[in-house]
């Protein structure tokens, strides 16, 4: 073959070769990444489910906690250390308020006095903040800190 032929042809297939790498690399990495973005959306829905009773029956029970513990132990890997904190966070009020509640029970079936039915009142008043605290921080301050994680790097 001549060489007025032959060299085009290698640097024809010489560019070939390197786009398609190229394009099979670009390709993974958006995989990749779509695989993250799934995997994060995954955790805060499940945090998103943990929580639902509170927002719906205002109860907290064991299995929403340990719901919210798993969830939590799989956001650890995914996001960083101050989302870490800040669910963190809500979860030690979601803890409090379900030994806040678990008490008033114990309490509700033995109160004769008005000053301890004042105190069931505050306690109960206690609950409903520490359930406002909890929906806020999950359906309105949770998406804010979850955004910046939610973004792929490859289409931007």
């Amino acid at each position: 073959m001549e060489p007025r032929v032959l060299i085009p042809t290698i640097l024809l297939f010489v560019i070939y070769v390197m786009f398609s790498h190229s394009a099979y690399m670009a390709y993974n990495l958006w995989l990749a990444e779509l695989d993250l973005f799934k995997r994060r959306f995954a955790a805060y829905e499940r945090l998103k489910i943990a929580v639902a009773p509170v927002r719906t029956t205002g109860r907290v029970s064991n299995i929403d906690i340990d719901r919210f513990a798993h969830a939590m132990l799989d956001m650890r890997f995914l996001f960083d250390k101050d989302l870490e904190r800040f669910v963190s966070g809500i979860y030690d009020v979601l803890l409090k308020k379900h030994a806040l509640d678990s008490l008033v029970e114990k309490a509700a079936g033995k109160v004769t006095t008005p000053s301890e039915m004042a105190l069931i009142e505050k306690a109960l008043t206690k609950s409903r903040e520490l359930s406002g605290e909890i929906i806020k921080g999950i359906y309105r301050d949770m998406p804010e800190h979850v955004e910046k994680f939610m973004r792929c790097k490859a289409i931007r």
